[in-house]
C-alpha cells in the first residue's frame, strides 16, 4: 500500500532531527554544560537566553552543523550567531518540556522561535512570499483576498515540493512592502491545516523571527508577534 506523502514528510522529519541530535550528543560527550545561557552577536546585538530554551543548539559564523569539527567555532557573547533556536510554552514564554517539542514535531503547541542575522536591509518579505507561491498558477493569486477580521491578505497555493498539496499563504502589506508572510501547510488526509510558520523582520536587533505555531493562532498573529519581540528584546545586553 502506497504510503500518504504527508506522512513520509513526517516522517522524514522527525528522523532528521534524531539524526541531527545524535550527533551532537556523541561530539559534545564529556562537555560540561554548567554554563546556564547561551550567548551570541546577532548583527552587533549580543543577545543572551538561558539554555533551557534552546531547542537543538545555536549555531555561531564558521563550519556549518552539517561540517565535521562545526563545535570548535567560536561561541560566546563576541561570536556571530548564525542561528538561534528556541521553544516556548504559550502563553507563558516559559521553556518547553523539549520530549514535548520533539513528540509533538509540527504540530507542537507552544512556539518555536528562530533568530537568524538579516543579510539584506529593510523589511519587505515580499522575496519570499513570492517563493513560496512559485509553484501557484497566476491566476489562483489574482484570487487574494483581504481578510477584515485578521488585518491580512490571504490566498491558497500549490506546495513547492508536494504536487497536490494546497497550502495557505497570508501576508499583511504596509505602504506597499511586506514586513510579514505566514505559511500554513495542509494535512490532505484530515482535511485541515497543521502547522504554520510566520517569517517577520526584528527591527530592534534587525534580524528575522521564524515562528512555528499551531493554524489556531493564526488569529492571534499579532500577540503573537509582540510577545516575540518583547521576549528577544528582553534578551538584548545592554
Amino acid at each position: 500500500m502506497r504510503r500518504p506523502k504527508w506522512s513520509l514528510a513526517m516522517f522524514h522529519f522527525k528522523a532528521k532531527r534524531l539524526v541531527c541530535f545524535l550527533p551532537l550528543v556523541y561530539s559534545f560527550a564529556g562537555t560540561s554544560f554548567a554554563d546556564e545561557m547561551v550567548c551570541g552577536k546577532l548583527n552587533g546585538h549580543v543577545i543572551e537566553v538561558q539554555r533551557e530554551y534552546i531547542a537543538f543548539w545555536a549555531e555561531y559564523e564558521g563550519k556549518s552543523s552539517w561540517e565535521k569539527g562545526f563545535t570548535d567555532n567560536k561561541k560566546g557573547c563576541g561570536a556571530n550567531l548564525v542561528s538561534l533556536p528556541m521553544v516556548m510554552t504559550w502563553p507563558g514564554m516559559k521553556p518547553a518540556n523539549h520530549t514535548t517539542y520533539f513528540v509533538q514535531a509540527l504540530e507542537f503547541e507552544g512556539l518555536s522561535v528562530t533568530l537568524r542575522p538579516r543579510r539584506v536591509p529593510g523589511t519587505n518579505l515580499r522575496a519570499l512570499l513570492e517563493f513560496f507561491l512559485s509553484s501557484t498558477p497566476l491566476e489562483w493569486k489574482g484570487r487574494a483576498r483581504f481578510d477584515e477580521t485578521l488585518g491580512l491578505f490571504y490566498v491558497s497555493g500549490n506546495h513547492r515540493v508536494f504536487a497536490g498539496d494546497i497550502n495557505k499563504y497570508y501576508w499583511l502589506e504596509v505602504d506597499s512592502e511586506i514586513p510579514l508572510v505566514i505559511e500554513c501547510l495542509w494535512l490532505a488526509r484530515e482535511d485541515r491545516l497543521y502547522t504554520c510558520e510566520a517569517s517577520y523582520i526584528l527591527k530592534e536587533v534587525e534580524a528575522t523571527a521564524i515562528i512555528r505555531f499551531t493554524p489556531d493562532k493564526v488569529k492571534d498573529w499579532k500577540v503573537v508577534i509582540g510577545v516575540v519581540e518583547k521576549f528577544v528584546v528582553g534578551k538584548i545586553r545592554r
